[in-house]
């Protein structure tokens, strides 16, 4: 089965909860694409916890090797998004960062890729002769052009600032 699920580069917590109430009804994931479709298998309803990762490199096979060594399974990707499977310790769920220090960097390292990714589209906008570029382009190629413009300018700052906002949360929690 594949259904469509937008989540935000914030919302780890959201996607995990998601999953888990998938693999509850019986839909395990198989795969996710960039275009937020994720395909899941049909099996028995399982009560199985993810948990969601953007590695510094994804790329890296010592990484993944240590992962499933401490019982974890790579259950997809996209675009540098990892999501795991860990196998319950007596019941819990094992988190994937122990401590606040690794989530920050986590979340940090997610607001480095994402502002460094609305960098160009912002100084292409800045220098850009507009008004010749319009006069170049034909409709049928401007409509779609603009659309993903006006989507990629609305959803960047927004999750940049979703990001800050979480980094702050992390780095001073309120008392209690």
């Amino acid at each position: 089965m594949t259904t469509f699920k937008l989540f935000f580069a914030h919302q780890d917590e959201e996607q995990e909860a998601w999953l888990r109430s998938m693999a509850q009804q019986g839909l395990h994931l198989l795969k996710v694409n960039p275009f937020c479709f994720w395909t899941f298998r049909r099996g028995e309803p399982a009560d199985v916890v993810y948990r969601v990762d953007f590695p510094r490199n994804s790329q890296d096979p010592d990484f993944a090797q240590l992962m499933q060594d401490a019982g974890w399974t790579l259950a997809a990707t996209t675009v540098g998004w990892h999501y795991w499977r860990p196998q319950a310790v007596r019941g819990a769920a094992p988190e994937l960062f122990s401590d606040i220090e690794s989530k920050l960097r986590n979340f940090r390292h997610r607001l480095g890729i994402f502002v460094a990714c609305a960098m160009p589209l912002f100084v292409m906008l800045v220098i850009t002769d507009k008004q010749r570029a319009l006069e170049q382009l034909s409709l049928p190629f401007l409509l779609p052009l603009v659309a993903a413009l006006l989507l990629w300018v609305l959803v960047m700052p927004y999750t940049i600032v979703q990001l800050m906002l979480k980094i702050r949360r992390l780095s001073n929690p309120l008392p209690g």
